[in-house]
Parts: C-alpha cells; sequence; structure tokens
C-alpha cells in the first residue's frame, strides 16, 4: 500500500506529522519472534479520508451530498442528490463500500459467500502501573484455534495504543458479549501470553465490534457504471487487503481504461469490460478472496490436515529466524520479503 501511494504521489500528504514507524515486531505464544523492516504510520480511517481530500487539486471540482437515484444509460449518467441536485456524466465511478442501494437499483446484485465471515475488534490499550509500551507496532499472533483468533495487532496512534483484533467469532455469541462487557478480562483469557510481549496491560475506551459478510457483486456488466473497492467485492481485514484492492482499482482505471473511454463517444457496458477483464484488478480480487478462506482456514481449522500445515508453517518460521539471526542478536531481524507470509496478512 506504501508503494501504491507514493506512485499516486499521495503518501506525503496523507502522512504528514504522523509517526513513521520503521518495524513491525512479530510475536507469538508470548515470546517476540522477529522485528521485521517496514514502514508504517498509524492513522484513523476518518482522518485518512479528510487527509485524502485536503491534497486533492485545487482543479477538482468537489461536491457534498448524499447520491439517492442514480439512472444510467451508454451515453450520459445522472446522479440525483438528496437535496433535489442533478449531476450529469459520462461515467460512474461507484464506490460506497458495504452499501449496494445504489449498485441495486441500476440491476447489480450481490452474492454472499459468507455471512458474517470474521469478527473485528477495534480498541485502545494503556499500559499498567505507569510505564510505556516498548513496541511502536507489534503483531500476536493466536494462541490456540480453539479462540477462533487470527492476530492482535497494536500500534501506536496519536500518542495512544490502539489494537485491532482479527477474530473468526459470531457477533451473537455469548463470547462477544462478554468480550464487549469486560474486554480485559476477555483478551487475558483468549490471549493469555499477551502480557509477556506487551507487559501489564488494560484495555481504555469503549470497544467497537464489526461483523464482516464475504460478497462479490454479479450482473456487474452495466452501461455507464463501474464498481470499485468493496462495492464490488468484500475482503476480510485480517488480510490487509481492502485498501490495497481499492488502490489497485484507482490505479488501473486513472492509469489505463479511463483516459482511452473518455477519448471514444459511449459509456457501454462492453467497453467498461476492459476495466473487469484487467488482469492486475483481477488478480488482486483474487488474491483477497483466497487469502480470506485461508487465513479463516489457518486460524479455525482443526482438522489433521491444517494442524500438519500450520506445523509445518512454524518449522519454516523457525528456519528462517535462525538463519537470519545476526551474530550476537538476541531478537532477530528478518528480511521482509521472507517473513511476510509468516505473519502478514497479504
Amino acid at each position: 500500500m506504501i508503494g501504491q501511494l507514493q506512485r499516486m504521489g499521495l503518501l506525503m500528504g496523507l502522512t504528514s506529522g504522523l509517526l513513521r514507524g520503521e518495524t513491525v515486531t512479530v510475536a507469538r505464544r508470548g515470546r517476540i519472534v522477529a522485528n521485521i523492516p517496514t514502514v508504517n504510520f498509524g492513522l484513523r480511517y476518518e482522518d485518512l479520508v479528510n487527509r485524502a481530500r485536503a491534497v486533492l487539486p485545487r482543479s477538482v471540482k468537489r461536491i457534498t451530498g448524499k447520491a439517492v437515484e442514480v439512472v444510467t444509460s451508454d451515453s450520459i449518467q445522472t446522479v440525483r442528490l438528496a437535496d433535489g441536485t442533478s449531476l450529469e456524466c459520462r461515467v460512474i465511478i461507484m464506490a460506497t463500500g458495504q452499501g449496494h442501494a445504489l449498485a441495486r437499483q441500476v440491476g447489480i446484485e450481490r452474492r454472499m459467500l459468507r455471512e458474517g465471515h470474521s469478527l473485528t475488534f477495534g480498541f485502545g490499550i494503556e499500559p499498567g502501573h505507569g510505564r510505556a509500551f516498548h513496541h511502536n507496532f507489534i503483531v500476536y499472533q493466536r494462541e490456540s484455534v480453539r479462540s477462533r483468533i487470527d492476530y492482535l495487532a497494536a500500534f501506536t496512534l496519536n500518542g495512544t495504543t490502539r489494537v485491532n483484533l482479527f477474530t473468526y467469532r459470531d457477533y451473537k455469541e455469548p463470547w462477544t458479549r462478554a468480550f464487549v462487557s469486560d474486554p480485559t478480562a476477555a483478551l487475558h483469557a483468549a490471549l493469555p501470553q499477551l502480557a509477556r510481549v506487551l507487559g501489564s496491560y488494560r484495555v481504555a475506551g469503549p470497544v467497537d465490534a464489526r461483523p464482516i459478510d464475504l460478497y462479490a457483486a454479479q450482473d456487474y456488466r452495466k452501461d455507464g457504471v463501474v464498481l470499485i473497492g468493496d462495492v464490488f467485492q468484500a475482503s476480510c481485514p485480517a488480510t490487509g487487503m481492502g485498501v490495497v484492492r481499492l488502490l489497485t482499482d484507482v490505479e488501473r482505471l486513472m492509469n489505463v481504461h479511463l483516459p482511452k473511454w473518455l477519448r471514444t463517444p459511449g459509456m457501454s457496458a462492453a467497453k467498461l469490460s476492459s476495466f473487469y477483464d484487467d488482469p492486475v484488478k483481477r488478480a488482486c480480487d483474487a488474491k483477497a478472496l483466497h487469502d480470506s478462506e485461508y487465513r479463516r482456514s489457518l486460524s479455525t481449522d482443526p482438522s489433521l490436515a491444517w494442524a500438519l500445515h500450520r506445523a509445518r508453517l512454524a518449522v519454516q518460521e523457525r528456519a528462517r529466524v535462525w538463519l537470519h539471526r545476526a551474530p550476537g542478536q538476541s531478537t532477530p531481524r528478518v528480511e521482509a520479503a521472507h517473513a511476510a507470509g509468516s505473519f502478514a496478512p497479504g
């Protein structure tokens, strides 16, 4: 994602003034297994959106309003806002996230791949006994498949520590209600050895719980409109592919397809299909779906086949750590290219 933002000329504007992390600490079962060199920044989603709006060129006209109706054709498209304003354009690029109402208006349906695929918790934590956490960004992996947890990511955000906990729990089950009502106790129970890495900690503030359905658009080849990001296809947050997919869609549209479309009349479904058939986009979407299913099975499937697969990954991880340990270095540093598969979502 960092590379994508650099290519688009947006990285500096989106990250100015933020704490720049240079490594991610990876831990498992109460011990640190690697420090991986990788650039990272802590930024809330709403702040990211506002920063992106602020760096738009002055030549870009921005209209703020709620779109309530779209009317499409093979030439001119119409978008109607809640205040009665009508806007006309040659092509609609629809980026409504999980919202599906506008896509449904033009006959695009949604195929559910798995309802309640994953559940992500977001909350803040504070160190106990007046201490400070030693790591700006730490990824702590599951301790047992019985917990139905993939991993926990704790990172510095505006001087505080924010946590995302990626799980495959049911939003309505008693475990979830217990976690939301007493998150400190629930986190200690789910990841009992986490405190050996973080030190003493407590959950601070409310807990947000976000269930994610896995779905994909169908019958999406329509005149005058293309879908990008989550309105076209969902991906599990644990994979880290959501923003990557969105930026891939934007890059391919702006650099390859949209300039060609605008040079000739009409915006038929056949013409716009070049975007959906783009091999870079298709590969990115396929990877996101594959990783979503893979991480769920890796984190929850108790079968012998997956148990053997997890054991093989653990052996490979230990071998990489041993091979890349510097002489006299107690905490190994692992090249990002080697370590990505061992902890990273994508």
